[in-house]
């Protein structure tokens, strides 16, 4: 049994580490430098490597045309924080040759790493853009009455604890999203709560604070979390409490949600503590899973508009209309029945494209031998009529 443990503890680290080294992309730079001193050269070498390499990585990513295009942007926005997505770099030793000095330099890119920067910069072609995500998660302790959010300036010098919770669940979702290719934004860590301004600095962030958030850091979908800290309802215990919910910001849709509640026994910090590090990746799975199953059936990045088509319908004739909107609209993500009479059926469509985009393409559609033609239209519906 404890071989047998082994064995899938070794299979399950492997996974881990070559899922980690499949993002890496190792390059290597021969550089030489005139500096005068080998201290002075060895830096100078490794700016060379990191400049060129950053480079031809760049390229490849955004071809040859759309990095001549944006150099500047790209050096100043890009390359000038290479650290971000160069976590690697190992140096030869230094050699000198009459007045130069060589040496080569090995780098690994991160190449999740470097797509977000260029994303942020709205440097990716759309198929490549990597989904970003940002936690927006407030702690709550209603023991010792305080809280902690990110967002929100604070001069209390009693929040450690409370921050210290917060960066636990925001680096579980981290590691939980990264195995599905959505990236996660970790605020606390980067300090990212001074950049807020103070009249987005509310409680919690929905409406125009959420499309404010969503566009001041590039991440379409927002986890709108709480954490809760409370003595429990009997006995000398206490309660954590962790809600979160997975928004599409652009009209805010809840995508994904979980809401976890644990009894906890012992010291206050110290128990809340252990129970928060315990089911934090537990958590974190359960909703990138969900937010990954959006994804996947082309959910996140749309909107949901409902089209109704009059007219008598038979259950062969609704399907034909449906499997043709699906088959032959490629901005349309999904289409499932909400509503049907005995006078029309109403779809809930997923799509990319404005309402008006969609009555267009669908007015081009072929219905075995008919036409669908538009009777209305507004932002959230569209009605069309079947004619020959």
């Amino acid at each position: 049994m404890r071989f047998a443990s082994l064995i899938v503890f070794f299979v399950m680290f492997s996974s881990i580490v070559f899922a980690q080294q499949a993002d890496l992309l190792e390059r290597n730079f021969a550089g030489t430098s005139k500096q005068t001193t080998p201290q002075a050269a060895k830096a100078d070498i490794q700016n060379q490597a990191s400049q060129k390499i950053s480079e031809e990585v760049i390229k490849d990513l955004i071809g040859e045309e759309r990095y001549s295009k944006n150099k500047s942007l790209i050096a100043n926005k890009v390359i000038k924080l290479s650290p971000r997505y160069i976590p690697f770099v190992k140096p030869s030793p230094i050699t000198q040759e009459g007045e130069e000095y060589k040496m080569t330099v090995n780098m690994k890119v991160s190449l999740t790493d470097l797509k977000q920067l260029l994303q942020v910069n709205s440097l990716l072609n759309e198929n490549d853009t990597i989904p970003v995500v940002l936690p927006v998660i407030s702690v709550v302790d209603r023991v010792e009455g305080r809280s902690y959010r990110w967002w929100q300036t604070s001069s209390d010098k009693n929040q450690g604890f409370l921050v210290k919770q917060n960066r636990t669940i925001e680096e579980a979702l981290r590691g939980s999203f990264l195995k599905s290719g959505f990236y996660v934004i970790k605020p606390v860590e980067s300090g990212l709560g001074i950049n807020v301004p103070g009249s987005y600095q509310n409680e919690r962030i929905a409406g125009d604070d959420a499309q404010f958030f969503a566009q001041y850091f590039n991440a379409p979908v927002l986890i709108d979390g709480q954490i809760f800290l409370s003595k429990a309802d009997k006995g000398n215990g206490y309660k954590v409490e962790i809600r979160m919910t997975a928004l599409q910001v652009s009209n805010a849709r809840p995508i994904a949600d979980v809401s976890r509640r644990y009894d906890v026994q012992g010291s206050f910090e110290g128990a809340v503590d252990k129970k928060i590090r315990e089911v934090a990746e537990a958590v974190s799975n359960d909703l990138a899973s969900q937010v990954f199953e959006a994804w996947q059936r082309g959910s996140v990045g749309t909107s949901v508009i409902r089209v109704t088509v009059t007219g008598k319908h038979t259950l062969p004739s609704m399907e034909a209309l449906k499997e043709r909107i699906r088959s032959q609209l490629t901005q349309v993500k999904n289409i499932r029945e909400r509503l049907v009479s005995s006078d029309s059926v109403s779809f809930e469509v997923d799509t990319a494209a404005s309402a008006a985009e969609l009555a267009t393409k669908l007015e081009t559609l072929d219905v075995n031998g008919k036409k669908l033609v538009k009777v209305s239209e507004d932002r959230e519906e569209i009605v069309l009529k079947l004619a020959q």
